[in-house]
């Protein structure tokens, strides 16, 4: 048998690549894992602090004034939030490290005086922050830097949501609508499962939810997540310009935006179960991941979602809804910087006869 030399040296130098991935994705997988476990203890401990004491939503104004103070006096007042890591992954743009602490001060103060934001939003802004911060230390070229933002964000998303495949597929389809950049493929799971699995070690608070009553494949409920599907379209499009996040984010109080739209769609397929009298919980776990996808345009990561938090089981359900909603949802999407680089729809094109 012939070997060829060039090939023999490619696949060593594939494999060199691939060491040198997994090394790289597995520190940031550690750091800005530990650093978002971190920040989901400190989430969840400001929620409950404000839960027990609703007097201090009196002090929301308050919070805000402080929060613009961080910002002006670490002169980062021009910072667009997930919008400016979106647009670094797109084309190299400032990102200093100061972004991962302000975000990570003033969304939990935000939280704990009553904000409408969530916390997976402003994980992508703390992990690519600090992925980006570590290409630029270790003065790696620009696909190396982007690469290394990706995983950040993979890590961190793992982290706060403990749903790894979804975390590593996130900043591959968030930045550019249609186009993965399977280039990252690899680093951004391996980072993702670390993160994951640091989590669980440390015994991170982590989402835990299940859809009772199974309901078998039928035609008549297929076309009832059709309806809910059309439905959840126009509620994230909606929540991309009237709700209390967008209201709360706008005023320049910081955090996520990806929870408060888990909630939104997870209430209103709760509201449809309600009132056609079917299985309520699948109802809401396929409006939740309908919307999510809606207002993300982020189809893959909503679908491995499904899976993640809710089985396996009702999978054929949550194919199909969220299929309908990227669809319908059009361009409209919570990430002013994302780019439609393929249309959703191709239109039908009728040649001209000339007549």
């Amino acid at each position: 048998m012939r070997f060829d030399k060039k090939l023999l040296l490619q696949c060593g130098d594939n494999f060199n690549q691939f060491l040198r991935w997994l090394l790289l994705s597995t520190l940031v997988g550690l750091v800005v894992g530990l650093i978002s476990i971190l920040f989901n203890f400190g989430m969840m401990n400001a929620t409950q602090l404000r839960q027990d004491n609703p007097w201090i939503l009196f002090f929301l104004p308050v919070a805000g004034i402080i929060i613009v103070a961080l910002y002006r006096f670490f002169q980062y007042e021009n910072n667009g939030g997930t919008d400016t890591v979106i647009e670094c992954i797109q084309q190299e743009t400032y990102i200093p490290l100061e972004m991962a602490f302000l975000i990570f001060v003033s969304a939990i103060l935000t939280v704990f005086c009553g904000g409408s934001v969530g916390r997976e939003g402003a994980a992508v802004q703390i992990g690519g922050s600090i992925g980006k911060s570590l290409g630029d230390w270790l003065h790696f070229d620009r696909k190396d830097r982007r690469v290394l933002l990706m995983c950040g964000i993979s890590a961190a998303f793992s982290a706060l949501f403990s749903t790894p495949m979804a975390a590593a597929f996130l900043p591959m389809e968030m930045a550019d609508v249609g186009f993965l950049y399977y280039p990252a493929l690899v680093p951004c799971i391996w980072a993702s499962f670390i993160a994951y699995f640091l989590a669980k070690a440390l015994n991170a608070p982590a989402e835990q939810l299940t859809v009772v009553q199974d309901v078998e494949l039928s035609l008549p409920f297929v076309l009832l997540v059709v309806l809910l599907a059309v439905l959840c379209a126009l509620v994230s499009i909606l929540f991309c310009w009237v709700l209390f996040t967008a209201i709360t984010i706008g005023a320049g109080f910081k955090g996520g935006e990806i929870v408060p739209s888990f909630f939104t769609g997870a209430a209103f397929g709760a509201l449809f179960g309600s009132l056609f009298g079917i299985n309520i919980p699948l109802c809401a776990a396929i409006g939740m991941v309908s919307v999510f996808c809606g207002v993300t345009n982020c189809p893959v990561t909503a679908l491995l979602i499904g899976f993640e938090l809710f089985d396996f089981t009702h999978a054929p359900y949550y194919l199909i809804a969220i299929s309908i909603s990227y669809m319908l949802s059009g361009h409209y999407s919570l990430y002013h910087t994302q780019r439609i680089l393929y249309p959703k729809v191709e239109k039908v094109r009728q040649e001209q006869s000339g007549k």
